[in-house]
């Protein structure tokens, strides 16, 4: 989404910024902005996709807050204050779902 001085610029006019994270079939959109400014770009999204035969899975598709966190790619990726100071930093862990996996394979061996 542009240079750091045009993504500063978008937000100092109220602008949404985004960051497009994404591997093989699997993506994240990451949008600095309001909940109006989410649901249009996943409008925009969708549109992008139907023009080469895709479409968002309902199941999967979802707008959460950084703070709530969202699984993607088996991990867990949550903003949280660190113990001990007031600086929020984000937190990568495996998912509940990946982890019970693993141990159930560990327990089978």
């Amino acid at each position: 989404m542009g240079t750091r001085s045009q993504r500063a610029t978008r937000r100092k006019h109220k602008e949404a910024t985004y960051r497009l994270i994404r591997y093989a079939d699997d993506f994240v959109v990451m949008v600095h902005g309001t909940k109006e400014h989410t649901e249009a770009l996943r409008a925009e999204v969708a549109v992008v996709l139907s023009q080469v035969g895709l479409r968002l899975s309902p199941e999967k598709t979802m707008t959460v807050h950084i703070d709530e966190g969202f699984d993607f790619l088996g991990f867990r990726i949550q903003r949280q204050t660190k113990r001990g100071s007031n600086k929020a930093y984000v937190y990568t862990w495996p998912s509940k779902k990946s982890l019970s996996s693993i141990k159930a394979k560990v327990k089978e061996s």
